[in-house]
């Protein structure tokens, strides 16, 4: 079975045995809530076949953010199997980026209201996109991306080690 590049949304269950029972093709996605979001079952979009468990409780250990606006979900960071399929992707809007980096800029939707609103709280020492993201209360990936386009046009300069995320004003 092909990858796949958009999730499909079966529902919000109230336990795992449910949500995984509602799991049939690569992408789809059921939100474990009790009280609160628990966790995000996945049909691993690589076609693998398997069950992804992404654990969205903090009070449980290591957890990813989740972010819905309107029908769309993201997730934060980004899930990277270091086993069996070895995927590695974002989940965005609704949308799955696989990170192979094929033609990267290209898919990232953003507007240039949140290149602004960025670059305004833009510090001239560096900062984590992270940290922005959760100042502005916008999603990382859109803050990444706006930060990357400031760098483009040479109004933000990106750390010399890449994999800090981190930026800084010119």
């Amino acid at each position: 079975m092909p990858r796949v590049d958009q999730i499909r949304q079966t529902g919000t269950f109230a336990n795992n045995e449910e949500a995984n029972a509602s799991l049939v093709a690569a992408g789809d996605v059921a939100l474990v809530v009790r009280g609160i979001p628990r966790m995000l079952l996945a049909k691993c979009p690589c076609g693998c076949g398997d069950t992804l468990v992404l654990n969205l409780d903090r009070r449980a250990g290591p957890a990813w953010r989740l972010y819905k606006r309107g029908a769309s979900l993201t997730v934060h960071p980004s899930y990277w199997r270091d086993t069996k399929c070895e995927s590695h992707f974002i989940l965005w809007n609704s949308r799955i980026i696989w990170c192979d980096w094929r033609d990267y800029d290209s898919i990232w939707e953003r507007s240039n209201d949140i290149e602004e609103r960025v670059l305004a709280m833009l510090p001239t020492e560096y900062v984590s996109y992270d940290d922005l993201a959760e100042q502005l209360q916008e999603i990382p990936w859109d803050v990444l991306q706006a930060c990357h386009a400031l760098v483009r046009k040479k109004t933000a300069i990106a750390h010399p080690d890449r994999k800090t995320g981190q930026f800084r004003r010119i």
